[in-house]
């Protein structure tokens, strides 16, 4: 086995590692908010996928339209999400996060990175050099960027 691939696998094991470490962070993230996993699920995939019907959403999360119908009548209601007339079909609605829904996810993931904040500080000045040099190269990849070179 090459230097590489024991370096990915060490990478992985490290990486479910760190997961595990930080698997309390999520479950303090989830119980803060006021909101539960259903809902954030449904904020998550309109943020980050919309504009999304109701439709769309329960397909996503492989539930009922009922289901779904109950969880965006109590998003609508809180404010964290919005329903507009679909341009090219006024009889369908589209779903959007408000400023409310953006910010509740905010919120979630600020609670991750404030744990990171106490975390890296404790790291060496090498460790954080390798440490962005390794998250730069993570974001480039999944970005789709070309650029770097791969040793080995």
């Amino acid at each position: 086995m090459s230097n590489r691939d024991e370096d990915v696998r060490e990478v992985e094991a490290l990486s479910c590692r760190l997961q595990e470490a930080f698997a309390h962070v999520r479950v303090d993230e989830v119980v803060a908010t006021e909101l539960s996993v259903q809902q954030l699920k449904v904020l998550m995939l309109v943020q980050y996928r919309a504009p999304m019907t109701a439709h769309a959403v329960a397909d996503a999360l492989c539930v009922s339209a009922a289901t779904v119908s109950g969880l965006v009548s109590r998003l609508v209601a809180g404010g964290f999400l919005v329903q507009e007339p679909a341009p090219d079909d006024r009889r369908a609605l589209l779903l959007r996060t408000t400023a409310a829904g953006s910010e509740a996810l905010e919120d979630v993931a600020a609670m991750q990175l404030r744990h990171w904040r106490d975390v890296v500080p404790g790291l060496t000045d090498a460790e954080v050099a390798g440490l962005r040099l390794g998250l730069a190269g993570i974001e480039r990849v999944m970005r789709g960027t070309p650029g770097g070179t791969r040793e080995g």
